[in-house]
């Protein structure tokens, strides 16, 4: 079941479309942050006058700033910052969820495999194995993209090389859980435009609901740390986060795990 999975995610049009969608998103946030903003507030690139004053900050012989460069969600992102990376490789996971509902493979999923925690560990499997590859070429895209701009600038590597390994493989992990919370998503509405306008919402609204509660208090409360992306970008570790990325990993692959047992309880407990 497994094999037949990864065939269907793999020929699946929507899958690879969005795929292709996260990597583009990614390397078009990379070269922005990474390489045409730095450039701009140096002067490389022609600006009027003082539009370099209003720029953000990015020096990219820091340290810090190239960690931040490295993380496969984006760099220049905050905690609770939603890009196209991260949208898509959730909704990768819903179209994972949801193309059997859609075309009607389930029926014959089920018919093959009446244990119907089977097909959730097959779809999980598939979908674990996408995620682990897409999250290996965003890290790969965000290396790529920040060797290339300090070769052009002459900047050094200010980053340990077991520090910056980490953040990479913590990266693919975080893309690889996001993927099979998507999926778990697209397991429990069974509509693709109802998984993905969930994702979208859930996502979309977190910075709003962070900047509120921050407003009501005062300062950045631990709870919105637990909220999907900001648990995300904690687990890369690749920016300033209140959780460190080994707990913050563990509540990611908690939550990962707790909504894949809900998905699988409803696919076991009602009609197909």
């Amino acid at each position: 079941m497994l094999r037949a999975e990864l065939l269907s995610l793999v020929s699946t049009t929507s899958a690879r479309i969005t795929a292709v969608l996260a990597v583009a998103g990614l390397l078009a946030t990379q070269i922005t942050f990474v390489s045409l903003i730095p450039a701009i507030v140096r002067g490389d690139i022609g600006a009027a006058e003082g539009a370099a004053d209003d720029m953000p900050a990015f020096d990219l012989a820091s340290g810090a700033t190239q960690l931040d460069a490295l993380s496969p969600l984006g760099a220049s992102m905050s905690a609770g910052s939603v890009g196209i990376a991260i949208l898509a490789v959730a909704i990768l996971g819903v179209l994972a969820g949801t193309s059997d509902y859609r075309f009607g493979g389930i029926v014959t999923a089920a018919l093959a495999a009446p244990r119907r925690w089977r097909i959730v560990a097959a779809k999980a499997g598939a979908s674990g194995v996408a995620g682990l590859a897409l999250g290996a070429t965003l890290v790969g895209v965000s290396a790529a993209v920040l060797a290339i701009t300090l070769a052009v600038t002459g900047a050094p590597f200010a980053v340990d090389v077991a520090e910056a390994a980490a953040v990479l493989g913590r990266g693919v992990v975080a893309v690889t859980c996001l993927v099979l919370i998507g999926l778990a998503v697209g397991l429990l509405t069974r509509s693709q435009l109802g998984g993905v306008l969930v994702v979208l919402t859930v996502m979309l609204t977190e910075p709003l609901i962070t900047a509120v509660a921050a407003l009501a208090t005062g300062t950045v409360p631990v709870w919105t740390q637990l909220l999907p992306v900001a648990l995300a970008h904690a687990t890369i570790g690749a920016g300033p986060a209140q959780l460190s990325p080994l707990v913050a990993g563990g509540i990611l692959v908690g939550l990962t795990l707790v909504a894949l047992a809900a998905a699988t309880i409803a696919v076991r407990r009602r009609d197909i």
